[in-house]
């Protein structure tokens, strides 16, 4: 392992100094992966920044009207005993409870997990559902980036290299908000993912609508698709689910793996997905 700075700045001007003087920098949350990278040698920065302690970064704080605001070094355990998560945001609990194991999970954080943008995040497919927005900073300026908008592919951000994730924030959901997660592995940790998918739905008087489904392990990033969405949209009956069902196939490019071909990956995810559907106009229509 080659030797590298630790600086732990405390406010963003200070971070912001590091750099501005041409190093290589990689952040520092929680270093449930990057560790492991800097130890077999993936990585080889000069400085390592360190940026828990940095003013908000820690912060949640949420409001009926203006929803959720997650500080970049929250760490994931929170998704799972936090009460304004479990209470407004069950999806997201529900999908924490599933991500790796206790002990991880308190180290990992909310940036750090969804910068690093693996083609199998759990945690971006539930905040695709719930419209996520990251909030970043760089020396030019703060910006907004939807997490829909955040992966370009694997292990591929619109993040610039000198841009940090400062906090995100989830718009608030009416109550008869109902979503579910499902996935199968062939771990149960999740590090090989077959197929998984989350889906959202909102009724307001007799239709559901805001249909929500993000599906992963089935394309190079988690992804929502819109056009199986649209078609959801209302009283959906036996025949509506299954052009959804038929629109989500069209929309992903699954690959061929050592331990799931890619049709497999296909069958897996059209059950997880009628499963979630018909659970969600269940749980809404009655």
């Amino acid at each position: 392992m080659k030797a590298f700075d630790y600086i732990r700045p405390n406010s963003l001007e200070e971070a912001g100094r590091y750099f501005a003087q041409g190093k290589s920098v990689k952040i520092l949350g929680g270093g449930a992966t990057l560790f492991l990278q800097l130890q077999n040698g993936e990585l080889a920065p000069d400085i390592v920044m360190d940026v828990k302690d940095i003013p908000g970064f820690r912060d949640v704080r949420y409001h009926h009207n203006h929803g959720l605001k997650l500080g970049a070094a929250v760490n994931l355990q929170h998704l799972v005993t936090g009460l304004e998560i479990r209470r407004h945001y069950p999806l997201l609990n529900q999908t924490a409870h599933q991500l790796a194991s206790p002990q991880i999970r308190n180290r990992a954080t909310i940036g750090g997990t969804l910068a690093w943008a693996s083609p199998v995040s759990e945690l971006a497919a539930s905040m695709l559902c719930y419209d996520a927005v990251c909030h970043t900073w760089r020396p030019e300026g703060a910006r907004t980036i939807p997490v829909a908008e955040l992966y370009l592919g694997d292990f591929k951000t619109a993040l610039a290299p000198d841009e940090l994730i400062t906090h995100v924030h989830l718009p608030s959901f009416p109550s008869l908000t109902f979503g579910l997660y499902q996935r199968q592995t062939v771990r149960h940790d999740g590090r090989r993912m077959i197929a998984g998918a989350a889906a959202l739905a909102i009724r307001k008087h007799n239709a559901l609508t805001n249909w929500r489904i993000a599906v992963l392990g089935v394309d190079d990033r988690p992804k929502r698709v819109p056009e199986a969405e649209a078609l959801l949209a209302g009283e959906p009956a036996e025949g509506d689910i299954q052009q959804a069902l038929a629109a989500v196939q069209d929309n992903i490019h699954p690959q061929d793996v050592v331990y799931a071909r890619a049709d497999y990956r296909r069958t897996v995810l059209d059950s997880l997905l009628r499963r979630s559907i018909r659970a969600i106009i269940d749980n809404l229509q009655d």
